[in-house]
């Protein structure tokens, strides 16, 4: 029993310093580049697959911020819709002269539609974005202000899920803060282990030079993180430290749809050989399980429940204070109110999922994931 305690001491303690860590990097300054008034340095990239209920907003949005950063470019790349999306693509390409247009005939996938419209960048700098999110205001100029003169290969972008407009709705919003606590806290030590490409930036040149050593362009997602592994070996990777340049995204609206999101991303995690995305995962996996335990064995009298109280009292304060941090970075509301839900939920798929991800192929928009 005593080695038991001092195993779990002993993670919990690595858990305590690793949180520490991540609340010291967000207690800084917010950054901001210099102004810049032109695009003409810059592509977006939309993949998009059954999206007419939200390409339209996001193109409404990007078509008027467009007059903040005149130049801009913005390839729209269609893998396989069966819906109104490639007619509202193609609408949009007739208002705005500097848009295209792609459509995916012999591949599928977020990953190979950026793939294939890479071929067609003709700037130095490209940003990847999601046809379901909404860029916050002034969102595409500060983009350009912070690529105009940026030496770096990848800028990590935030991005938000919210707001909530229900319990599940909510506890996404304040747990996908976690995720940016964990992405932009070991980016700004200077160990990257996550982006998002819903909302991502690089070089186009970065980019091609990796490429062809790539060994993840079969697997359906991934086309975020794992760019980001082929790039960290040049050191050239940077989190935007700007909350102007974040965008948000609706969280899924039941159980089953969140469920299997968090598989997809979950199901990748086994092909990224990096050992700080790796002990940063099994750190936070045993801490989550530790605490499920050792509730669990509290209740049933199996386990000291002055102990149990000292690791709860250790998780809830400091995770507390990290997701709080970022939560107030992020604009989210309510955020102290469905904490205090989450923490008692998170460790409970926290642990579970990671498991059902090495057995469950989830399926996106009607397709099964290749994520082995």
């Amino acid at each position: 029993m005593i080695v038991l305690l001092f195993a779990i001491g002993l993670i919990y303690a690595l858990y305590a310093l690793w949180l520490l860590s991540m609340i010291v990097q967000w207690h800084r300054p917010d950054n901001a580049p210099e102004p810049w008034q032109d695009g003409n340095h810059l592509t977006i990239i939309i993949p998009f697959r059954n999206e007419a209920e939200h390409l339209p907003v996001l193109l409404n949005t990007l078509g008027n911020q467009k007059k903040e950063a005149p130049g801009v470019r913005i390839i729209l790349v269609d893998d396989h819709s069966t819906d109104n999306s490639l007619f509202i693509a193609h609408q949009f390409k007739e208002e705005h002269e500097e848009a295209t247009v792609i459509s995916q005939v012999e591949t599928h996938g977020k990953k190979q539609g950026v793939d294939i419209a890479l071929s067609q960048v003709k700037t130095n700098w490209v940003v990847t974005l999601d046809a379901d999110i909404q860029p916050c205001d002034g969102w595409l100029n500060r983009i350009a202000s912070w690529t105009i003169n940026n030496t770096h290969d990848l800028l990590i972008l935030p991005l938000h899920i919210g707001p909530g407009k229900n319990l599940i709705g909510h506890l996404q919003e304040v747990e996908f803060a976690s995720v940016m606590a964990i992405t932009g806290g070991m980016a700004l030590s200077g160990r990257p282990i996550l982006c998002n490409g819903g909302n991502l930036c690089f070089r186009k040149e970065a980019y091609e030079r990796v490429r062809h050593s790539r060994k993840d362009m079969h697997i359906t997602s991934g086309d975020d993180v794992f760019l980001l592994n082929a790039l960290k070996p040049f050191g050239k990777v940077a989190w935007v430290h700007d909350p102007h340049v974040r965008v948000s995204t609706a969280p899924k609206s039941s159980w089953k749809e969140f469920t299997a999101q968090r598989l997809r991303w979950m199901g990748k995690a086994g092909f990224i050989r990096d050992k700080w995305l790796q002990a940063t995962a099994w750190l936070a996996f045993l801490a989550n399980g530790i605490f499920l335990i050792t509730a669990i064995a509290s209740l049933l009298g199996n386990f000291n429940p002055i102990f149990f109280l000292l690791l709860a009292a250790i998780k809830i304060l400091l995770d507390g204070l990290l997701i709080l941090r970022v939560g107030k970075w992020l604009c989210i509301k309510q955020l102290k109110r469905f904490y205090l839900v989450l923490i008692f939920i998170y460790p409970i798929y926290a642990t579970l999922f990671p498991l059902m991800s090495q057995f469950v192929k989830p399926s996106w928009k009607g397709r099964t994931t290749n994520n082995r």
